[in-house]
């Protein structure tokens, strides 16, 4: 399976001003899996897995200064550990609260040595550390992109011609088989184990019985991060979020037996565990969009698409017959996997804020599903069923907010009319890899 944060870590393992790196992100999408990947190109590998092995906390207790603790670990591990050579891995960190402050001496002691740290729940424990600025780097990892899963699927040639067309239409042949991917994606999800399953005997129902375990492993976690009398808030709000999926989130949804206050603190957590994404309401007058949010309004979306499905316990046969996402549930699977693919194209150095747009007003109800910022401008984006509709919300958006163009996605291929440039889902990310052709025009370029 090929990744494409191995390009970011390749890059930070060549890099001259290389700092101790933490990747961050849910359990099982795949982080021990890219180091230990990066870790053969290296002379030695070395794994700390806090979680396996928590005795070795006390090497940590010991002392937090670098050239010690390469000795002690060295010896405890029986394998020389050399700068420059060798790759030093600190998995389920967040056991281990003083090997997180080691980081910041490595960096400044020993910064030739290769030290990488993970962890499922390590938001957690990086709330109550002080961590200094700029002497540790950051890397987000999310499940697979519909790209990956291409080339997952030994597709490599089809994700290339997506990106090289950039915005040009793709002939029907390769759009209809790429509108069939996407149908796939969205019931199976990101999550590597369960792509791998589905690579290996493509069978969907064994994909949903890995699902329902990666569900229960989530749900088992509630009791590392929550007290006792919060558990059944996490159930509930976790349970809540792919029935909201594509609406405002309302905690009386969620429960009209409990407060506010303590659903929204269950929700908060789910989000420092990474399965829950917020999406706030943005006034979208300018950039940056997020300097404009309204905290009291806001959508929530699962992190996996397909984790989502299988806890709506949606019928993955009517799919196979029309692969049509927006069709699904609404239209709310459609809106989770726009999500879902703009986050995974996102920078992965850098936390990324997803925003909504919606005018409530009586006579002149308007809702934009997501809006983007791209060479300094405001772009807002209309997920939709085919050609169906009028783009009402999307045309008063344009007009109010004077923006150069919008975008409609939905499965009809790539095209530019009356300033909407129409996207097919599986070309979300050609987003990432180039500008807008009405935004170049716009900005003078």
């Amino acid at each position: 399976m090929q990744r494409d944060l191995l390009i970011n870590l390749n890059e930070w393992a060549l890099g001259d001003h290389r700092k101790p790196l933490i990747l961050r992100g849910a359990r099982q999408v795949g982080k021990s899996w890219l180091v230990k990947k990066l870790g053969k190109q290296f002379d030695n590998f070395i794994e700390i897995n806090f979680d396996r092995n928590p005795e070795l906390t006390t090497l940590f207790e010991q002392t937090v200064e670098p050239r010690k603790l390469i000795k002690l670990l060295s010896n405890y591990t029986d394998t020389e550990i050399i700068a420059g050579k060798t790759l030093l891995f600190l998995d389920e960190i967040q056991n281990c609260s003083r090997a997180i402050t080691s980081l910041r001496y490595f960096y400044e002691e020993m910064p030739d040595l290769h030290v990488i740290a993970a962890g499922s729940l390590l938001d957690f424990e990086l709330n109550k550390i002080s961590i200094p600025v700029g002497r540790i780097s950051f890397l987000y990892v999310y499940p697979l992109s519909f790209g990956e899963f291409l080339l997952a699927l030994g597709k490599e040639n089809l994700r290339k011609m997506i990106i090289e067309n950039g915005f040009k239409e793709l002939p029907e042949l390769f759009h209809n088989q790429l509108i069939d991917f996407t149908g796939i994606y969205s019931f199976i999800g990101g999550m590597p184990e369960v792509v791998q399953r589905y690579i290996d005997i493509g069978d969907l129902k064994k994909c949903m019985e890995i699902q329902s375990d990666i569900l229960q492993t989530y749900k088992r976690d509630f009791n590392k991060y929550a007290k006792k009398h919060q558990l059944k808030y996490l159930e509930k709000v976790f349970t809540s979020i792919p029935l909201q999926t594509g609406t405002k989130f309302r905690f009386v949804s969620v429960s009209r037996e409990h407060k506010s206050k303590d659903l929204l603190e269950a929700l908060d957590m789910l989000c420092m565990a990474g399965v829950a994404n917020i999406v706030y309401h943005s006034s979208s007058n300018g950039i940056p969009v997020h300097s404009e949010i309204d905290i009291k309004k806001f959508k929530v979306f699962f992190f996996d698409v397909g984790l989502a499905q299988r806890i709506l316990n949606l019928d993955f046969r009517p799919l196979m017959l029309n692969p049509d996402i927006s069709q699904i549930n609404n239209g709310a699977i459609a809106e989770l996997f726009t999500a879902q693919e703009l986050t995974a194209y996102s920078n992965p150095g850098e936390e990324y804020y997803l925003h909504y747009w919606h005018r409530e007003a009586k006579s002149s109800n308007a809702e934009i599903d997501f809006v983007i910022e791209q060479n300094g401008k405001v772009i807002p984006i209309e997920i939709k069923s085919g050609h169906v509709g009028k783009m009402r919300s999307l045309k008063l958006f344009m007009e109010s907010k004077k923006t150069a163009c919008g975008i409609k996605i939905s499965t009809y291929p790539f095209s530019f009319y009356n300033n909407v440039q129409s996207i097919p889902f599986y070309g979300i990310e050609v987003l990432s890899n180039s500008s807008l052709p009405c935004v170049k025009i716009d900005s003078g370029e």
